[in-house]
């Protein structure tokens, strides 16, 4: 809580986003998670897994890029049975148009696609979906859903798959008429009618199996290099010019509240528009060690600088890392001080008002002290590490 206090204050902007931007900063030195796909190893396996996900995340996307926003299409209601038509271009756009228009306002119809015309980008296929579905209101729900057909077994159509908690009440092949299946369970039929009419092969290639190929052929370790010196050669850093002599240097933290704050159970700990210094209602708590993380003088600093009070959390900032390193360097860091490392944000390095480092931030009496402390150059062939911010 105080941490979002302290931090959250800026000097230009005290009065609008004091409240907002504290959280935004405690979130960044508390949570600063590293992206998931860095520590994978996505070789085939996580291929079929990345391929579904691309595969979940794009069901109804045709729909939505074609919606207007006054005339929402229907939601399919997953609490009763389903009624799947699986549909291709192979029917002819005149079938597929008159398919559209049956489906068109009934919720429990889904239509599915396996997957865009070989060569055919799925905007190439949105697009000739648009254009069938000019003028019909409201649009029937549409996906491409390859893993419907695979589950199914789907090779021809069109075939209607009457889904129910799971499993198929009712399959039929060669019919596109909704009213006709609806009498067949007005009637009580269930099971594998067969066959009604004439089928065609797919025209679509099925999408699952293409991006599962295209997965498994990529070169991931080459792909996972090229993203990580991507991330760290775009990364910006708060560098810092290096203390020429020890110096120690009062903050004060006080703030004039935007608005009421006020702790989760209730009790009100700052009201709006009152001046106060934070440290008079509550301890900073932290301990913050501020140093360049590519010179080995200051990280050797860092681990001898001590905090006077011994019960704060103490939290390691880098002003800059290796960017050839990377992730290894980051992770070579903390294990060498036993801790977490983080990278100093613009907004802590104003709200504290650093200037050199090493540093150290701590609380003394209702003040915070800054202390600088000189880093002792080699004598001779001192070459400073350049990692550019």
């Amino acid at each position: 809580m105080l941490l979002s206090i302290l931090i959250g204050h800026s000097a230009a902007h005290a009065e609008e986003d004091w409240l907002t931007r504290s959280q935004t900063i405690l979130n960044d030195l508390e949570g600063q998670p590293r992206p998931s796909w860095l520590d994978s190893n996505p070789h085939h396996p996580d291929a079929q897994r990345q391929a579904l996900d691309i595969i979940n995340g794009s069901k109804l996307i045709a729909l939505k890029a074609m919606s207007h926003p006054s005339k929402p299409t229907s939601e399919v209601q997953p609490e009763k049975p389903l009624r799947v038509v699986f549909i291709s271009f192979s029917l002819g756009e005149s079938v597929l148009k008159g398919i559209f228009e049956e489906a068109s306002g009934q919720d429990d119809v889904l239509l599915v696609l396996r997957g865009p015309k070989p060569k055919q980008k799925l905007t190439g296929l949105f697009a000739e979906l648009k254009a069938l579905l000019k003028d019909i209101e409201p649009l029937p729900n549409i996906v491409i859903d390859p893993t419907r057909f695979q589950k199914w077994g789907v090779a021809t159509v069109p075939e209607i798959v009457v889904e129910d908690q799971g499993k198929a009440r009712l399959r039929v092949k060669g019919v596109t008429s909704l009213g006709w299946l609806k009498s067949r369970q007005a009637a009580g039929r269930q099971g594998d009618l067969g066959q009604f009419g004439e089928v065609y092969q797919i025209a679509e290639i099925d999408l699952l199996e293409a991006i599962k190929h295209r997965l498994a052929a990529m070169d991931w370790p080459r792909k996972q290099q090229q993203a990580i010196a991507r991330f760290w050669g775009q990364r910006r850093f708060e560098v810092l010019p290096v203390a020429q002599e020890d110096r120690d240097r009062e903050v004060d933290l006080t703030v004039t509240a935007p608005r009421d704050l006020i702790t989760p159970n209730g009790q009100l700990i700052i009201r709006a528009g009152q001046t106060v210094n934070p440290l008079d209602k509550l301890a900073f708590g932290l301990c913050l060690i501020i140093f360049d993380a590519t010179e080995q003088t200051q990280i050797a600093i860092a681990r001898q600088l001590s905090c006077r009070d011994k019960n704060a959390r103490v939290l390691y900032l880098v002003t800059q890392l290796s960017r050839q390193d990377g992730w290894d360097g980051l992770k070579t860091l903390e294990n060498s001080l036993q801790s977490p490392v983080y990278l100093l944000t613009p907004d802590v390095r104003q709200r504290f008002q650093l200037q050199q480092v090493p540093a150290l931030v701590e609380q003394s009496g209702n003040r915070v002290v800054v202390r600088e402390r000189k880093v002792a150059m080699p004598a001779a062939n001192h070459q400073p590490t350049a990692a550019g911010g």
